[in-house]
C-alpha cells in the first residue's frame, strides 16, 4: 500500500507561513525524513485550501489504490499538538469539507496540527469566534510557534511512519 501525504494549505508566498498553512510548514521541515519512509509519497496541491478536494480527487484518478493522509490546521487544538483520526466529518474546516465532497467519502486518515493560542492566563485555549477566526488563522506563525512546530516535527515523522507500517489505529494509540 502506498500512502499519499497531503498537507492542506494555500499556495504562494503571501500564505507560506500562516497558521492555516501549518500542515505545509510542518511537512517542509520533515520532507527529507518522509521521503525515506517506504511506500510513502508527498503530494502538495497548488490550489487554495477550500478547493483542495478537486486537485486531490484528480490526483487519485491517476493514482488509484493509495491511502490518503491529509495534514491540516485545527484552531481548537492547542498549538503544536497532534491528533490523528479516520472517517470523521469536516469539523468546520473548509479544506477538509472540499476533500470529502470531491472524493465522495470521509474514509481517509487525518493528522490535525493544533494552532489554538492560549488565553491570557497561558493555560486555557482561547476560543475564537466570527471574524476573529479568519484574522488569527490567516496570521503569520510567530517565532515561538515555529519553535513549537520544530519540537513536534519528529513526532509527526513518527506518526506518519507508524501509519504506514502499523496502521492508523496504532498511530492513534501512540500519538493522540
Amino acid at each position: 500500500m502506498t500512502y499519499t501525504i497531503v498537507p492542506l494549505g494555500n499556495p504562494g508566498s503571501k500564505y507560506a507561513r500562516t497558521r492555516h498553512n501549518v500542515g505545509r510548514v510542518a511537512i517542509d521541515m520533515i520532507k527529507d525524513e518522509i521521503e525515506k519512509i517506504e511506500n510513502c509519497e508527498i503530494f502538495i496541491p497548488e490550489t487554495f485550501m477550500n478547493e483542495s478536494g478537486k486537485t486531490i480527487s484528480e490526483y487519485f484518478r491517476y493514482h488509484e489504490g493509495r491511502e490518503l493522509v491529509i495534514i491540516y490546521d485545527d484552531k481548537d487544538l492547542a498549538f503544536g499538538k497532534l491528533r490523528i483520526s479516520h472517517d470523521r466529518g469536516d469539523g468546520g474546516h473548509n479544506g477538509v469539507k472540499s476533500v470529502i465532497e470531491s472524493l465522495g467519502t470521509k474514509e481517509f486518515i487525518r493528522i490535525r496540527i493544533g494552532i489554538a493560542h492560549k488565553d491570557t492566563d497561558g493555560k486555557e485555549i482561547k476560543s475564537l469566534h466570527g471574524e476573529e477566526v479568519q484574522g488569527y488563522v490567516m496570521g503569520q506563525i510567530s517565532e515561538d510557534e515555529m519553535e513549537s512546530l520544530k519540537g513536534i516535527s519528529m513526532q509527526l515523522v513518527g506518526a506518519i511512519k507508524t501509519i504506514t507500517e502499523e496502521g492508523y489505529q496504532k498511530a492513534m494509540e501512540r500519538y493522540n
